[in-house]
């Protein structure tokens, strides 16, 4: 009898362990785990892609929007400083390095220069994508922009970058201003005079 209870009772825990088996099972399948932030990039992975983009004319685009997704880019564990960048020192937010303040790109220009022709390049997308300056100008400003934790507009007004170029935003292209000559009618010459 009790070798039969014993018995009974080793089956019923294996029956239970099969059934806490199978309910697990069924909660880690039905339930996803909550997605993990995305990793970051190293700063030598971020600047090989900004190199790749720069040199891949159907990417150039990307390497003028793109950023590196840390936050800490001098290394000091102090996130959201005002941080000067790349070989001209340019002001930015560590959570918004873009490619185009750290690597330059020789096909777009150096410099000044480099920063208004990617403006250029993602208006001129932008406004042939939606025909209006204004919605042109909020998705370029949603593309090279800053979050609240951290403000360029403290970075010196002639180091400004971001207001000197981008803050204007996108405007379509002026037609160019061409004079018509209108041709006048043939007139019957005139009868010499005397006749």
């Amino acid at each position: 009898m009790k070798s039969q209870v014993t018995l009974e009772t080793i089956i019923m825990l294996v029956v239970l362990l099969v059934l806490a088996g199978v309910m697990i099972t069924l909660i880690l399948t039905t339930l996803k785990p909550p997605t993990s932030p995305e990793k970051v990039i190293s700063k030598q992975e971020f600047l090989s892609q900004c190199e790749n983009y720069c040199n891949d004319p159907e990417k150039v685009a990307e390497y003028c929007r793109i950023y590196w997704n840390g936050n800490d880019w001098n290394g000091n564990k102090v996130p959201y400083e005002l941080v000067q960048v790349g070989a001209y020192n340019w002001y930015t937010c560590e959570d918004r390095v873009y490619c185009f303040l750290v690597k330059p790109c020789d096909n777009l220009g150096t410099g000044l220069d480099l920063i208004k022709r990617c403006k250029d390049i993602l208006c001129g997308i932008y406004l042939d994508k939606y025909g209006d300056e204004k919605l042109a100008t909020q998705r370029l400003l949603k593309d090279i922009s800053f979050s609240t934790k951290c403000s360029i507009s403290s970075a010196p007004s002639e180091e400004n970058w971001f207001d000197k170029i981008l803050k204007e935003g996108c405007r379509a292209p002026k037609a160019p201003f061409t004079t018509t000559t209108i041709e006048q009618p043939l007139r019957p010459p005139s009868p010499p005079p005397g006749d």
